[in-house]
């Protein structure tokens, strides 16, 4: 049985990737690591502010916190041979890049978005912009009150899925909202939009627009149980792999 231990283990996917693994025999949940100790009703774990207070090692970590935190937690799991799924979103350059050195060393699953449903979506959206090749793209995401960073990253992992399909680089052609005079829309440029409010969990739509016709690719989740089983079967899937940064599209193949 796989040993994992939960980053942020009081927030929302805290909850729901304890409550997720309860209905797993292949996969426990030991451990937590939290400022605070907030946990389901009938929950008890050792939790704990860092990963060296812990009295024993899991197996992996799966993370969903902020940036400064996964990278602290990396640290360790470098230290002590730790298998690491990685949910959190918004790291600077700085922060990919200790990523990819971390990923020389033990074996990682990052995403965006760890929901099977988004995966098959991110490659419709690269076959899709690889033939709509002179379409307008437009990427809408809506999320909760609470999320701190925009475009989403599973927004993002859309936009360099269209770059790809269409060979050039997402930094070059992307546009993050719209204000003001701005003039005509560039040709080949990928826009963003964001929408925050309530408790949207999260929506994603792609819009390919040309004249007389629309195509629209979209995923709407209503629950985070979602993005938790996708990452419990990602820590499954890394039993056993060498080193290196894989996505989910290789744990479900679509690479």
């Amino acid at each position: 049985m796989l040993k994992v231990g939960i980053v942020g283990v009081s927030g929302r996917m805290g909850h729901n990737l304890i409550e997720c693994a309860q209905g797993m025999d292949s996969i426990k949940v030991t451990c937590g690591i939290d400022r605070t100790v907030a946990l389901p009703a009938g929950e008890s774990l050792e939790v704990v502010g860092s990963v060296p207070e812990l009295s024993a090692l899991p197996d992996a970590f799966i993370d969903f916190s902020r940036p400064e935190a996964t990278l602290g937690v990396l640290q360790a799991a470098v230290g002590h041979h730790l298998m690491m799924v990685i949910g959190t979103t918004g790291f600077d350059e700085a922060g990919k890049r200790e990523i990819n050195r971390a990923a020389h060393e033990i074996p990682i699953v990052m995403a965006a978005n760890f929901s099977v449903g988004v995966n098959v979506l991110l490659a419709l959206v690269r076959r899709t912009a690889e033939i709509m090749q002179d379409a307008d793209l437009e990427i809408v995401e809506a999320h909760h009150r609470y999320k701190v960073d925009a475009p989403s990253g599973t927004a993002l992992a859309m936009g360099e899925a269209a770059a790809k399909g269409r060979g050039v680089s997402l930094k070059d052609v992307m546009v993050a909202g719209r204000d003001g005079i701005t003039g005509e829309r560039p040709y080949g440029s990928i826009g963003f939009a964001s929408v925050r409010g309530g408790d949207i969990v999260g929506d994603h739509t792609a819009m390919f627009c040309t004249d007389g016709e629309r195509v629209e690719l979209t995923h709407r989740a209503s629950s985070r149980a979602t993005f938790a089983r996708g990452a419990l079967r990602a820590a499954l899937w890394l039993e056993g792999r060498k080193p290196g940064l894989y996505s989910m599209s290789d744990v479900l193949s679509l690479s």
